[in-house]
């Protein structure tokens, strides 16, 4: 009896210290075994972060933070400011794709000028593996053949990747919840889960006060986004992040499921509002581009033209928009309830 126990003792001494070695080194075996302290799509081991993310297929796959990133290059507006948001602007290496630093948020903007490379087209691939980073965080589009290669190639150089949820082409519906979570995710990698809270809570309450202040007023505003591409007028319905804000901020979303409308088929919509949708290449030439409307005689017996409620929407405050999101938010506030509501115009 006395052999069997001690025999006993040294097998559960020696589990022990496998245990305690496996936990030190901070590694799992599998997907498996971290489940239990999975949490909001991030699961966490000794020293390290697993997150959720996807690949350049748009697969869903799992990537391990041994620490937070030093060396980032992010594309893509919404990428760039969120990182600046975050306090983390001087761990990037490259900011690609804002045309202009007028368009970085103000609070962010001498941040972004301490950044050491800034452009609005890409880097070519050589000078990007030059910069040594451990993180390239960006669209979908970023990481396809043609741009910037698949995630695949720079997993297996050691390089961390992020895309933004939004961009993913087969997620079905854009909403600011997953704007909100995208940020959230940014905050846990860089250790930054306060500052990304303090976000994610000022753009709450946005929201709040818009469907509170107009449910008071008894408002209920039909509103129509649209993008004008040549003589078509491309609808954002209910699946876009534009249209879900909308609908959160206590409007009517005309038009809800249809892609492509006509003239004739605006005329009988008959909207209180059109926000028009501008895209990069548009920026600066806002008057211009809400005059096509305007100055179309066919378009005299709508209201919103009669009115002068056509308002314009920049791209970066719609579509994978990050911390922009609250500019998103706050345009289309205003232009559903111009006599409650008096932010600020962002710049363009």
């Amino acid at each position: 009896m006395k052999k069997f126990c001690y025999g006993t003792i040294l097998w559960l001494s020696s589990l022990a210290l496998v245990v305690l070695l496996a936990g030190c080194s901070g590694k799992v075996d599998s997907w498996a075994d971290r489940g239990n302290a999975a949490k909001d799509g991030f699961l966490y081991a000794v020293g390290s972060i697993a997150v959720e993310n996807y690949n350049s297929k748009g697969e869903k796959e799992i990537q391990e933070f041994s620490q937070p990133p030093q060396r980032v290059v992010a594309v893509w507006q919404n990428s760039i400011e969120t990182l600046l948001a975050l306090g983390v602007g001087d761990r990037l290496e490259a900011a690609i794709g804002v045309p202009d630093e007028k368009y970085i948020s103000p609070a962010y903007r001498e941040a972004y000028r301490k950044v050491p490379y800034k452009s609005l087209r890409d880097l070519d691939l050589e000078t990007i593996l030059m910069m040594k980073p451990d993180l390239v965080v960006g669209w979908f589009s970023t990481f396809q053949p043609k741009v910037l290669r698949s995630t695949g190639f720079w997993h297996g150089r050691g390089i961390r990747t992020f895309i933004a949820p939004a961009s993913i082409p087969t997620v079905p519906r854009k909403t600011v919840e997953m704007e909100y979570e995208s940020i959230l995710q940014m905050g846990r990698i860089f250790q930054k889960e306060k500052q990304a809270q303090a976000l994610v809570e000022g753009m709450r309450r946005t929201i709040a006060d818009v469907t509170g202040r107009a449910r008071t007023a008894g408002l209920h505003r039909r509103g129509l986004i649209l993008e004008l591409a040549g003589r078509n007028l491309v609808v954002y319905g209910e699946k876009t992040l534009a249209g879900n804000i909308l609908q959160q901020a206590g409007g009517e979303l005309l038009a809800p499921q249809e892609r492509q409308i006509g003239m004739e088929r605006l005329l009988e919509l008959n909207p209180d509002v059109i926000f028009l949708v501008t895209i990069e290449s548009d920026y600066g030439r806002e008057g211009e581009i809400k005059n096509r409307l305007y100055q179309n005689k066919a378009l005299n017996s709508l209201c919103c033209i009669r009115n002068r409620h056509v308002y314009t929407l920049p791209l970066y405050t719609i579509y994978c928009s990050g911390v922009r999101t609250k500019d998103g938010i706050q345009i289309i506030a205003k232009g559903l309830y111009p006599e409650l509501f008096a932010y600020p115009e962002p710049l363009q």
